[in-house]
């Protein structure tokens, strides 16, 4: 069969009822899934369709000849009638390669979210530090995302909306309005300090340390502790005494130190290696930082979850 340039095959969504070999000439698939970003040549010798004809599934692509092309058309009853004569196990063996190759491209399409997570994160940060607004039109968005690293609209759709359920940010109609103008920057540099080293960030803290943060914040609040801009100062009374409610009694200078080294925390007198519970007056920290540390080990490990 001849199929002249601009002339159209068949369109996405049809049902499938044969078999398409390319012998002359190039067509091309599109996919409204991927509006225009993504689309798949077929040239001479190309099968077209074999995935729907096996699992009798609705066709993939919109296929149009971009040149003047010939295909041969394979019923699908006269394919089916050809494998009954082949052993059970052939028909068998073709469905379960479809069937894998189809969960091989969802699985690439995952991976393709998960590399693209970076990419969305940092045209985020560069937009908060050029432009100092919270908000960025959806269509520019993906229009960066499709230059920047080939993301197509409907995979940063998705991560747009993994990061609003993770209240990141919201989609308000035609614009992404960021939540956190904090968190977003630092999640960007945990996930790109492991893309480079190979090991989590520092700031993605062990649950010990959260724990402690979390005890600093809950004595603030409950005893109406005013917030500085720079550091805010609890006693140590206060702070152990929360400990024992918070941490259950396991606050100890060994639970206490990582964050005092890493200057999270502070004391007074300051630290040292001699300095012991009994001997802190009081810890400080920077609140706002803190809260921020917390919200983003919050987030950290749920975004792998849902990415996966």
């Amino acid at each position: 069969m001849l199929v002249r340039e601009g002339e159209y095959l068949f369109l996405e969504g049809d049902k499938a009822s044969s078999l398409v070999i390319v012998k002359s000439g190039m067509l091309v698939g599109t996919s409204k899934q991927f509006r225009r970003s993504r689309f798949q040549n077929f040239g001479p010798g190309s099968l077209i369709g074999e995935f729907s004809i096996l699992e009798s599934s609705p066709r993939e692509f919109t296929v149009r000849a971009v040149e003047n092309s010939e295909v041969l058309f394979i019923e699908q009853k006269d394919l089916m009638r050809e494998l009954e004569h082949k052993p059970g196990w052939f028909r068998s063996t073709l469905t379960f390669l479809a069937s894998h190759c189809h969960l091989a491209e969802e699985t690439s399409k995952k991976m393709r979210i998960v590399q693209a997570l970076p990419s969305l994160l940092f045209l985020f940060k560069n937009h908060l530090e050029t432009s100092g607004s919270d908000n960025i039109t959806l269509a520019a968005l993906q229009q960066k995302m499709l230059v920047l690293d080939n993301v197509d609209y409907s995979d940063t759709e998705k991560l747009l909306q993994i990061l609003e359920g993770l209240e990141l940010l919201r989609i308000e109609g035609d614009t992404v309005r960021v939540s956190n103008l904090q968190i977003v920057p630092m999640l960007y540099e945990a996930l790109r300090f492991r893309a480079i080293n190979k090991q989590v960030s520092p700031e993605i803290l062990p649950i010990t340390d959260q724990f402690v943060l979390t005890t600093f914040v809950k004595a603030v609040r409950e005893n109406g502790i005013p917030i500085r801009s720079a550091r805010t100062t609890v006693s140590a009374s206060l702070f152990i005494a929360q400990a024992k409610k918070t941490m259950f009694g396991s606050l100890t200078m060994r639970t206490l130190a990582p964050l005092l080294q890493s200057g999270v925390l502070s004391t007074e007198p300051a630290y040292s290696e001699a300095t012991t519970l009994e001997t802190i007056e009081s810890i400080s920290g920077d609140f706002e930082h803190i809260l921020d540390l917390l919200e983003l080990n919050r987030i950290f490990p749920l975004l792998d979850k849902k990415l996966v």
